[in-house]
């Protein structure tokens, strides 16, 4: 599994590993998703066009999963895909593509808790030998 959740004083921890940047925040995305809800229920109806940039790469995976609870709280979005490119860019890095997903119908998608923002709180994002890991602290 790309991502795993680990227990934060009342938040919750998320880490990621991932062969590639691209695939890191593809599956940030959607450990977003199965911790609202489970990711599985989520089909794909709508495709969103995003395209983000900071000055770090740990900056952009918050600014990404930040813009990700924001199109939950305004348009229901939940994600089941991301296709993303991560660059970096006259010194900035960017992610650009789309996610893939549906609105919620609470119906089919049980919420399990509510992601209120991603943290800076133990943030981390850096090479390894086998690609790229992320750590995230998520407030609930």
């Amino acid at each position: 599994m790309p991502f795993s959740f680990f227990s934060h004083t009342g938040d919750i921890g998320l880490t990621l590993t991932a062969r590639s940047l691209d695939e890191l925040f593809a599956d940030a995305a959607v450990a977003l998703t199965e911790t609202m809800t489970d990711h599985g229920l989520v089909a794909i109806r709508q495709s969103t066009a995003v395209e983000l940039r900071s000055a770090a790469v740990d900056l952009l995976l918050v600014d990404w999963l930040n813009d990700l609870v924001f199109r939950f709280d305004t348009e229901g979005l939940l994600v089941a895909r991301a296709r993303v490119a991560v660059v970096r860019e006259g010194g900035e890095w960017t992610v650009r593509g789309s996610v893939e997903g549906e609105c919620l119908d609470p119906a089919r998608h049980p919420i399990k808790v509510l992601v209120k923002a991603a943290t800076y709180h133990a943030l981390e994002a850096s090479r390894a030998a086998d690609g790229w890991r992320a750590t995230v602290v998520l407030d609930v």
